[in-house]
């Protein structure tokens, strides 16, 4: 059986995440969610599942004490803990700055262009840990056995 290159699982492991987002989406808006298809944020977390992904793959095939290894799982305790830490603040700036807008009087046309800041972008730990699960379970089935 042909060994499939590590970036085309990771890839198919990211694809694959972006549509169970869609159908997760989907289905708690009672519509087509198109914009979960392009978010990184949400259920399951696309940095997560991606980066845990690509980490197990190199373990299964490099070994746990390669170098690579040890790399990708640095690189991915890294970009996980920053991602969930820096967009959680961005989020709470976001809120802070849209109370301060609608606190002041005057300009409605200003109200009206931060209502959007009060849209989630921030990762939360639950959806970072069902992409961390999702993109384990995925490289274990689709990656070499171990």
């Amino acid at each position: 059986m042909r060994e499939w290159p590590i970036w085309a699982l990771v890839c198919a492991c990211g694809a694959l995440n972006q549509a169970v987002k869609f159908l997760v989406a989907s289905l708690l808006d009672r519509r087509l969610a198109l914009h979960a298809l392009t978010e990184s944020v949400g259920l399951p977390s696309l940095h997560a599942s991606v980066l845990s992904c690509c980490t197990v793959l190199l373990g299964q095939r490099a070994g746990w004490a390669a170098p690579e290894t040890s790399l990708a799982l640095v690189f991915a305790v890294i970009v996980i803990h920053d991602t969930v830490r820096f967009k959680g603040s961005a989020q709470e700036q976001r809120t802070v700055l849209y109370r301060l807008v609608q606190a002041l009087p005057g300009d409605e046309r200003l109200r009206r262009r931060t209502q959007s800041l009060l849209q989630v972008w921030a990762h939360r730990p639950f959806h970072v840990a069902a992409g961390v699960l999702f993109g384990l379970l995925f490289a274990l089935m689709c990656g070499p056995a171990a």
